[in-house]
C-alpha cells in the first residue's frame, strides 16, 4: 500500500529540530528584552541561555569592568536585548549594554528636560585633546573646556572617575549629546561662596588645605573656596619659592586678611598668626653682638644669613675678609653653613641688618697702630687725593688719611698744592683711635714744627725777611716765607697811605718777591704777621743807629754828622 503523500512531507527528527531553531530565530530577533542565564564565558564571547532552542551570544567586553575584570560568572542571570540573528550558524547576537543604553537615554532625556544633575563615568578621551566620552547609560560628549572649573593639565587623572554633570545639549536622532561638569562646579561654587562670605570676617582664623602652589603664593581651600596666601604673607623669613614652604595637600591655619565680595576673592595670611620677629630687634641683635647663624642664600654681592625664622641679615662680600675683596663669595661661605658673624649695622625701620665676618678678627689698621705710636713718623704712598683729604697706603690693606687741615698750618685750596698721587711721603701718626672709616689719622704739618721753631728763634719781631706774594685778598696779602711757613700782611701794613681793597689789587701782585718786617709772632698758633710799609722805616732806623754807633777810631758828634751831610750835598 502506498504511503500517503502528506506522510512523505513530514520531516525526520533532525529536520524537525532545525525547523524549531529556524522558528526561534525568526520570532526572537527584534523582540523585547529577555532574561537569560550565562552558560559559558569564552575568550571573546559569552554564551547565554535565553530559554529557546537558539542560544544568545554576548560580546565578552560587555561584562568587563573599567579595569578589564569579568563582572559576571556562569550561572548568573542577565537581561539581554536580541539584536540580530546569525542564521548560518544558528544563534542570536544579544547585548546587555543596549538595554542600559536605552534606559540611560531615557534618564539623560529626563535630566535634560528637568535640568537636574546626572551621574556619569568618564570612560575615554577624545583624540586631539578635544574632551572625553562620559558613560551615563548613554554615552555623552564632555568638551575639555567643560571638564573642570580649572584648566585640565593631566586629562588622564579624570579617566574612570564618576562625577555629577549637567546635560547642556541633546540630539534625539542619534542619541548623542553634550554634558558639562564645569557648570555644576560653578553652581556649587556660587552657593559655597555665598555661604562662606556670609560667615567669614577679616581677622578670623580658619583651617584649610593647600590646593595649588604658584610662583606668587599658594591657594588654600577653605570651605569649598580658594583663598590666596601671597608669598609675602607666608613667612616673615625669606621665601625663595612658595614650594619651599608648602605643598599641595598640606593642612594649614590661616588668617582672613581681606574679603572682596564683588570680585569674590579672599586674601589670607599665615605669618600674621605669629609675632613679628623684628619687634624689639635692637634688644635681640644690638650692634657688636656676635652669634652663630645659618647661610640661606648666596648672591654676587654677598650672602644672606638667617638669624632666626623671619630675620635675615646681609653679609656683604666686602665684610668677608681684611685681605682684599674676594673674587667670589663661595670662597668663604656656602648655603647651609652655620658660622659666627657680628652685627655691624642695624636699621630696624627698614628691617635690615648688616653682618660681618672679618670683624671677628683684629683689623689690619688696628694691628698696625699697635706696632706704632702717636707722634711717630711713618712712610707711605699717596694713593688718592680728594679736595678735603688724602689717602695714604702705609702697608698692604692698611690705609691712612690726611685731612687738608693737617697738611699745612696755613690755608690751602687743595691738597694738590703739596702732594701728588703715587708720591712717597713721610707723615706723622696723630692718634691711636681710627677715624670713622677705620683709617689711621695722619698729619704732614706736624713735621714742620722744628722748622717753625727755628724760624721764630731766628726772626724775632723787627726782622726783615724776603717773602713771595701768594694771594691778594680784600683784608690783606698772604705771603710765602718757605714751603711750610706762611705769613700775612694786613691791608693797613701794605702802604704808608690808607688804601682800599681795590687799591691793594693794583699795588701788590701774586708771584712778586718783596721784603717784609716781622711785626708779630704767635708760635703756639703758627701765625706770623708782617708789614711792607715798616720795611722803609726799619731800614731808616738801622741807618740812624749805624751812624749813631761810636766808632773805635773816633767819636762822632751831631755836628760831625751835619757837616758830613753838607759835604755830600756840596759834591
Amino acid at each position: 500500500m502506498d504511503k500517503p503523500k502528506d506522510i512523505d512531507q513530514i520531516p525526520n527528527g533532525d529536520e524537525f529540530g532545525d525547523l524549531i531553531k529556524e522558528y526561534d530565530l525568526k520570532t526572537i530577533e527584534d523582540n523585547e528584552p529577555v532574561e537569560g542565564v550565562i552558560v559559558a564565558i569564552e575568550a571573546d564571547r559569552v554564551i547565554v541561555d535565553i530559554g529557546h532552542k537558539t542560544e544568545g551570544i554576548l560580546d565578552r567586553k560587555e561584562i568587563e569592568d573599567w579595569d578589564g575584570n569579568i563582572s559576571r560568572k556562569p550561572g548568573d542571570t542577565i537581561t539581554v536585548m536580541p539584536l540580530r540573528a546569525n542564521r548560518k550558524e544558528g544563534y542570536i547576537v544579544v547585548s546587555h549594554k543596549e538595554i542600559i543604553k536605552r534606559r540611560g537615554w531615557e534618564t539623560v532625556q529626563n535630566a535634560y528636560d528637568q535640568r537636574t544633575p546626572i551621574q556619569g563615568k568618564v570612560v575615554r578621551e577624545v583624540p586631539e585633546n578635544k574632551g572625553f566620552i562620559v558613560d551615563m547609560g548613554a554615552e555623552m560628549f564632555l568638551p575639555m573646556s567643560q571638564a573642570d572649573i580649572r584648566r585640565v593639565k593631566d586629562p588622564s587623572r579624570l579617566l574612570g572617575r564618576e562625577f555629577t554633570f549637567r546635560v547642556t545639549r541633546l540630539n534625539p536622532k542619534d542619541h548623542s549629546g553634550v554634558v558639562s561638569r564645569k557648570v555644576i562646579q560653578e553652581e556649587e561654587r556660587r552657593e559655597k561662596v555665598k555661604e562662606l562670605f556670609d560667615h567669614l570676617k577679616p581677622g578670623q582664623v580658619v583651617k584649610g588645605e593647600v590646593s595649588t602652589v604658584t610662583d606668587y603664593g599658594v591657594f588654600v581651600n577653605i570651605g569649598g573656596m580658594d583663598g590666596l596666601v601671597h608669598r609675602d604673607n607666608i613667612s616673615y623669613g625669606r621665601v625663595n619659592h612658595p614650594k619651599d614652604k608648602l605643598k599641595r595637600g598640606d593642612e594649614v591655619e590661616v588668617l582672613v586678611l581681606n574679603l572682596d565680595r564683588e570680585k569674590q576673592k579672599i586674601s589670607l595670611g599665615m605669618k600674621q598668626l605669629h609675632d613679628d620677629p623684628w619687634e624689639n630687634i635692637e634688644t635681640k641683635y644690638p650692634v657688636g653682638k656676635r652669634l652663630v647663624a645659618r647661610v640661606t642664600k648666596i648672591v654676587d654681592f654677598g650672602a644672606f644669613i638667617e638669624l632666626e625664622d623671619g630675620v635675615e641679615g646681609l653679609l656683604h662680600i666686602s665684610d668677608l675678609t681684611w685681605e682684599g675683596k674676594p673674587k667670589t663669595v663661595e670662597e668663604y661661605v656656602a648655603v647651609g653653613d652655620e658660622m659666627w658673624v657680628q652685627v655691624i649695622e642695624l636699621h630696624p625701620e627698614e628691617k635690615k641688618i648688616k653682618l660681618g665676618l672679618k670683624q671677628l678678627e683684629m683689623r689690619p689698621e688696628e694691628k698696625y697702630i699697635d706696632q706704632h705710636q702717636p707722634g711717630e713718623a711713618v712712610k707711605g704712598v699717596v694713593r688718592k687725593i680728594l679736595n678735603s683729604r688724602v689717602f695714604v697706603e702705609l702697608e698692604p690693606q692698611v690705609e691712612g688719611v690726611i685731612k687738608i687741615s693737617d697738611i699745612s698750618y696755613f690755608r690751602i685750596d687743595t691738597p694738590r698744592e703739596f702732594l701728588k698721587e703715587g708720591e712717597e711721603i713721610t707723615a706723622v701718626i696723630l692718634d691711636r683711635e681710627l677715624d670713622q672709616n677705620y683709617k689711621i689719622k695722619l698729619g704732614l704739618k706736624q713735621l714742620t714744627d722744628d722748622e717753625w721753631d727755628e724760624f721764630f728763634t731766628q726772626n724775632p719781631p723787627g726782622s726783615i725777611i724776603d717773602v713771595k706774594v701768594k694771594r691778594v685778598m680784600d683784608r690783606g696779602v698772604a705771603v710765602e716765607i718757605s714751603r711750610n711757613i706762611e705769613g700775612f700782611v694786613r691791608i693797613g701794613e701794605v702802604d704808608e697811605n690808607r688804601i682800599t681793597p681795590e687799591d691793594l689789587q693794583e699795588l701788590v701782585k701774586a708771584g712778586e718777591t718783596r721784603q717784609a718786617t716781622v711785626v708779630a709772632s704767635h708760635p703756639d698758633k703758627k701765625r706770623v704777621y708782617l708789614s711792607f710799609r715798616a720795611v722803609a722805616k726799619q731800614k731808616e732806623r738801622e741807618e740812624i743807629e749805624k751812624y749813631m754807633t761810636p766808632s773805635t777810631d773816633s767819636i762822632t758828634t751831631i755836628g760831625d754828622l751835619l757837616q758830613n751831610e753838607i759835604d755830600k750835598n756840596s759834591d
